[in-house]
C-alpha cells in the first residue's frame, strides 16, 4: 500500500511539472535585422505592416521573383500582414540570374550565373547632382551603392523610367526608401529622403522629381542610390554616364 501511494504521488507531481510547462516560442527575424545579420534569416520572416514583396526581397538580397515563387505568391505580389514567408538568401554572388523551369519543386528554384548575352537596360540618368563620397563594395558589410552629398532641399530625381514599388520606412538604416522597378530584372533605391513625392503604384519618367535629399546615418546631407539587378546589387558607376 506504501508503495503504491508513493507511486501515485511521484505520477501526479509529473503530471503538474508538465501541465505547467510553457512552451517553447521560435523568434522569428524581422527585416530590419536581415539586412544587418543575413545569416539571422535563414528560416522564415512574418509581413509587418506596409511591407511589401520588394522591400522585403530587397532587405534580404534575393530576388522578388524567387521569393514569390518559394512562396507560391502570384503578381500582383499581395501580402497580408502576419503572412509567414519563407527565406533562403542565397550566394552574394554579384551577378546572378533567376531561374525556375515549372513545374520543378521549390528545392530546386536556384540562382545560376547570369548569361552574358542578357542585354542591360540602357539610358540611365544621375539620380542628383554632387560628389560621390562613397563607392561600390559588394564585401559582406560594405556599401551596396554609392553616396552622393548634396545641400538643402535638393531634388532627387528618378534615374530611369519605372513603377514606384516601396515608399516607406520599414528597412532599417535606409531611412525615408524609395524603390523603383525598371524591368523585371532591374530595380533602384533611393535613401536617406527628407521627403517621398511618389507612392507605391505610381509611374515615373527618367528624370521625374521623386523625393527631396535628406541626412544619412552621420547627419551629412547625402543621397544613398543603388542599383541591383536579379536581386543581387551591381555597381552603379558602370551604369550611370560617366561624368566630365
Amino acid at each position: 500500500m506504501r508503495k503504491t501511494l508513493h507511486f501515485l504521488t511521484l505520477l501526479l507531481l509529473i503530471i503538474s511539472i508538465g501541465g505547467c510547462a510553457k512552451p517553447r516560442s521560435v523568434k522569428l527575424p524581422p527585416v530590419t535585422e536581415g539586412w544587418q545579420k543575413p545569416s539571422s534569416a535563414r528560416n522564415a520572416y512574418i509581413v509587418q505592416e506596409k511591407d511589401t514583396l520588394y522591400s522585403i526581397a530587397w532587405a534580404f538580397g534575393v530576388d522578388y521573383r524567387y521569393l514569390a515563387e518559394l512562396n507560391n505568391i502570384k503578381a500582383p505580389y499581395a501580402l497580408r500582414r502576419g503572412q509567414r514567408l519563407h527565406i533562403n538568401p542565397l550566394s552574394s554572388r554579384s551577378s546572378v540570374k533567376y531561374q525556375t523551369k515549372s513545374p520543378k519543386p521549390l528545392s530546386e528554384l536556384r540562382y545560376s550565373v547570369m548569361d552574358s548575352s542578357t542585354k542591360p537596360l540602357s539610358g540611365w540618368i544621375w539620380p542628383t547632382a554632387g560628389k560621390v563620397v562613397a563607392k561600390f563594395n559588394n564585401k559582406l558589410g560594405g556599401n551596396k551603392g554609392i553616396d552622393i552629398v548634396g545641400g538643402n532641399n535638393q531634388p532627387v530625381l528618378a534615374c530611369n523610367h519605372g513603377i514606384v514599388v516601396y515608399s516607406g520606412t520599414g528597412i532599417r538604416s535606409y531611412g525615408k526608401l524609395i524603390i523603383i522597378k525598371h524591368s523585371d530584372d532591374y530595380l533602384s533605391a533611393y535613401a536617406y529622403n527628407q521627403e517621398m513625392l511618389v507612392s507605391e503604384g505610381q509611374e515615373v519618367k527618367a528624370r521625374q522629381k521623386i523625393a527631396i535629399m535628406g541626412k544619412d546615418n552621420d547627419g551629412k546631407t547625402a543621397l544613398h542610390f543603388e542599383i541591383r539587378r536579379f536581386g543581387k546589387p551591381v555597381d552603379p558607376l558602370l551604369y550611370l554616364p560617366r561624368k566630365s
